[in-house]
């Protein structure tokens, strides 16, 4: 009986403790593939096949999403890398989906870019404005003309929010 008891402790550990090699390998192909994403962006020119290495890095982000759930790391990277290239509908749905797990302002801004690239000015506009209004730092990651609009609208809602007008926060576009 007293072997049982530290023989049980042991097992109880090693069940714990046997999800966490898996958590760090996907936390390890994450970084990896998001440094890879970095470098089709920056060097696409000098890659024979940018479309190949990016379909990879979409594979690899998809593969890390089981070990990690409720992290939107992987499907923001997969839909980034779709969106980089070509594939914005993809993206948006991917986009969403991450969005489904916990809103995020980063995914938010990605959605914007993926609706944008769709034709979709309106909604990327809303867009936009929904990732400013969450995390207003990301208006430096935004062209000129975006962080432009979506400051100014920013600033009416808040005039609004001030006066007691304002229900809701800005809608994010389905």
């Amino acid at each position: 009986m007293k072997l049982a008891r530290p023989a049980l402790l042991a097992a109880a550990l090693a069940l714990l403790l046997w999800r966490e090699p898996a958590r760090y390998h996907a936390e390890r192909e994450i970084r990896a593939a998001t440094e890879a994403l970095r470098y089709v962006l920056t060097h696409s020119s000098e890659l024979p096949d940018a479309a190949g290495a990016l379909d990879r890095i979409a594979s690899v982000a998809r593969a890390a999403a089981p070990p990690l759930p409720g992290d939107a790391r992987p499907l923001v990277l997969e839909g980034s890398a779709r969106l980089v290239r070509g594939e914005p509908k993809r993206a948006l749905e991917i986009y969403r989906k991450a969005n489904d797990d916990g809103e995020r302002a980063e995914t938010d801004l990605n959605l914007a870019r993926a609706l944008e690239r769709l034709g979709r000015e309106e909604d990327a506009r809303a867009a936009f404005v929904r990732a400013a209004w969450v995390s207003p730092a990301l208006l430096r990651a935004m062209l000129p003309d975006a962080a432009d609009t979506a400051r100014a609208r920013i600033t009416a809602f808040e005039h609004d929010l001030k006066a007691g007008r304002l229900k809701e926060p800005p809608p994010l576009p389905r």
